[in-house]
């Protein structure tokens, strides 16, 4: 249980590592992400504090996603037990794929709308996937 929480863990660090670039990269390519922000924002709340907010939370965000993940894992291979799809758990794997398509439909909406965020979002999404439906079965079995 403890190996599968550690790679969950580990899983989670990686994942938020990928998101605060992600979020660094759309913080320099909009120039005007400060001002827009600052209008949408109640009055006394800077913009400044929201950014710092998600720089310095995001990976510990992702963390606690990924120790659930690896307590899911865990559950996973008591419960269905077999391997598949180049995992050591299709059971995990599959129910990461399904969680990914339902989270991958906004970003298809937006590449349908041609959107320059939809592509980002589409490639989180696969980033997602191989992280989690892939990598942390294969960490967690490492004996």
């Amino acid at each position: 249980m403890l190996r599968d929480v550690l790679a969950g863990l580990i899983c989670g660090l990686l994942m938020g590592s990928f998101y605060l670039a992600a979020l660094i990269y759309i913080f320099f390519t909009n120039r005007d992400l400060y001002d827009r922000l600052a209008k949408r924002l109640p009055q006394g709340i800077p913009p400044v504090f929201v950014m710092l907010s998600l720089v310095v939370g995001l990976p510990p965000a992702w963390c606690v996603v990924g120790v659930i993940a690896g307590a899911l894992y865990h559950g996973a291979i008591s419960a269905f037990p077999g391997s598949g799809l180049g995992s050591s758990n299709s059971t995990f794997t599959v129910a990461i794929i399904g969680l990914t398509a339902l989270l991958m439909l906004p970003a298809l909406f937006l590449i349908i709308k041609r959107s320059k965020w939809g592509w980002p979002f589409f490639a989180m999404n696969i980033i997602f996937v191989g992280i989690f439906g892939w990598a942390l079965p294969l960490l967690g079995n490492l004996r």
